[in-house]
C-alpha cells in the first residue's frame, strides 16, 4: 500500500485500488457507474477489474468492488478500468489563486468517435479522469469543467484512431468526475476562466502522464 497526503485530499493505492479521500464529504458531478450524477460523498475509487468483467447486477457487482476494500458504498463514487490504477497519471495547477488537481488512468484500446463507431457491448478499457477544484462553484460551473476535461482530452487524442478508422475522442466507457474541495467563490469554468483554465492545465499534464 502506497499513500500521497495533502491538505485536503489523501491518495492510497491498494492492490486494483486507487482511493482517493477528501477527508469529509464534498460536492462531486461524476459520470461514474456507481453513485455518479450530483451528490455528496467523502471518496472516489477507481478499480481495476478484468476485461471479462461484465456483471448482469453492475451496482452489485461494484458495491462488492467497494466492500473489498473497506469503503462505505454511500460515501464512494466508484470508476472501473482494466488498466492498473498503480499507473496513474497526476498533475497540478494554478491560476490566479485557483488551484486544481488531476488524477488519470487511461486505457486506449476501446477508443470511440460518438455517433460513428457502432453501438457494441461496453468493455471496462476506459479513460478516468478526477479533478479536484480549490473553489466553490454553481452546479453549470461544474458541468463547464467536465467541457473542460473532454475537449482537452479529445486535443490530446488527435491522430489516434478507432477501429473503424475515425478519429477517436475517448473511449466508449469514459469517465469524468469533479470534485470541488471549497475556497474562493467562483460563477464560471469556462475556457478563458481561472478555474478553466487551471482545470485543463492540471487535466493535460496528468493525461499524458497518464498515456507514457
Amino acid at each position: 500500500m502506497q499513500s500521497l497526503e495533502t491538505e485536503q485530499v489523501c491518495l492510497t493505492l491498494k492492490p486494483s485500488s486507487l482511493i482517493l479521500d477528501f477527508l469529509e464529504p464534498r460536492t462531486i458531478l461524476s459520470s461514474a457507474p456507481f453513485n455518479g450524477g450530483l451528490t455528496r460523498a467523502r471518496y472516489v475509487l477507481n478499480r481495476t477489474v478484468g476485461m471479462e468483467f461484465c456483471p448482469v447486477d453492475v451496482q452489485e457487482a461494484v458495491r462488492q468492488e467497494i466492500q473489498a476494500v473497506n469503503l462505505p458504498a454511500d460515501q464512494t463514487v466508484c470508476c472501473l478500468t482494466a488498466v492498473d490504477v498503480w499507473k496513474f497519471g497526476e498533475g497540478r495547477a494554478e491560476e490566479q489563486g485557483i488551484s486544481a488537481t488531476a488524477f488519470v488512468t487511461a486505457g486506449l484500446g476501446n477508443l470511440s468517435a460518438p455517433g460513428l463507431t457502432p453501438i457494441s457491448d461496453h468493455k471496462p478499457g476506459t479513460i478516468n479522469s478526477v479533478v479536484c477544484i480549490e473553489a466553490n462553484l454553481p452546479t453549470a460551473a461544474l458541468v463547464e469543467a467536465v467541457q473542460i476535461v473532454t475537449e482537452v482530452k479529445a486535443r490530446m487524442l488527435q491522430g489516434r484512431q478507432t477501429r473503424e478508422g475515425h478519429a477517436g475522442t475517448g473511449t466508449s466507457t469514459d469517465t469524468v468526475t469533479i470534485v470541488m474541495l471549497g475556497g474562493r467563490d467562483e460563477k464560471y469554468s469556462g475556457a478563458v476562466t481561472p478555474v478553466g483554465r487551471a482545470v485543463a492545465r492540471a487535466f493535460e499534464d496528468a493525461f499524458r502522464e497518464a498515456i507514457k
